[in-house]
């Protein structure tokens, strides 16, 4: 029996040895699995939002280690096949910039609503990164809520709040849009004529969204003259663009600009017993207030 048993003993040990070598090599192989299944869901993000096909390499060199690369290996260095696996990298958002026939199409493509809980008006975009200006009165007292409706997007934009003037009717505001935004340049209100046409872009009653109606430029009318002709004093410090193109609640904080589609002044007030007696901020408290962030 102990002979029987030395023996049974001994074949066991043996045969463990033999299947040892057998489950490194399964261990292995499993691993080599494991690692290509990861290695074809990886995702590449190129500079470019258009989807493109990547590719990753596996290859064994002439001492037999096995390589996972993004490049395709020197022949130099290559001691067996090369595996080559193809993906593409997912898009980013991309929406096509709408159609802009004239200047003031451009403008119209600039403005978007805004509009919470609350209430709300009108923004539009200052440079391409998101950055936008609104009328500090529009977003009085709010942080977060405020979304922005651009022109043909569906999606509603969260809205960041970035900066509000201490002096002026006017805030620095960011939407949250993964793109390019177009944006208007801006135009020292100064060398407006009397006169000039002017444009005003809004969302009336925030109803009637990408809303134009046109005027006049009347004259800057200065901050010290609020309180020598109206007899009042003024909401905000500065001077300002008295114009005659029609406003109503939902067009404060969108654009007044010029016939080439340049910003001139920011909606902020009216008399609302004189329709053609209204008033923005200067474009030149733009970059004034908000230089360091265009």
């Amino acid at each position: 029996m102990s002979i029987a048993f030395q023996l049974s003993g001994f074949f066991k040990k043996k045969s463990e040895k033999n299947r040892a070598p057998i489950k490194r090599a399964f261990c292995f192989q499993i691993l080599l699995i494991l690692i290509f299944v990861c290695l074809s869901s990886l995702v590449v993000i190129g500079p470019d939002c258009d989807s493109e096909a990547g590719k990753a390499f596996i290859w064994t060199d002439k001492e037999g280690k096995i390589h996972f690369s993004g490049n395709r290996p020197v022949p130099e260095d290559v001691g067996g096949q090369v595996e080559e696996r193809s993906f593409k990298e997912p898009s980013k958002e991309k929406l096509d910039p709408l159609p802009s026939r004239t200047p003031v199409e451009h403008s119209i493509n600039c403005t978007f609503r805004l509009s919470n809980n609350r209430g709300g008006g009108s923004g539009f975009f200052i440079n391409d990164r998101g950055l936008a200006i609104t009328a500090k009165h529009v977003v009085k007292g709010i942080t977060y809520s405020m979304k922005a409706e651009l022109p043909g997007d569906d999606k509603i934009r969260s809205v960041r709040i970035v900066k509000r003037s201490r002096n002026h009717d006017l805030a620095l505001i960011e939407v949250a849009v993964d793109r390019p935004t177009p944006f208007l340049e801006l135009r020292d209100p100064g060398s407006l004529i009397r006169g000039e046409t002017v444009f005003v872009i809004g969302n009336p009653l925030l109803a009637f969204k990408e809303t134009v109606t046109s005027g006049n430029f009347s004259r800057l009318f200065l901050e010290k003259d609020f309180k020598k002709e109206l007899k009042i004093k003024p909401p905000y410090k500065g001077d300002w663009v008295q114009f005659s193109a029609s406003i109503i609640g939902g067009n404060s904080g969108g654009p007044v600009v010029d016939n080439n589609g340049r910003l001139v002044g920011v909606v902020s007030l009216g008399l609302s017993s004189y329709g053609a007696i209204n008033f923005a901020v200067p474009s030149w408290y733009i970059s004034r207030e908000f230089e360091s962030y265009l």
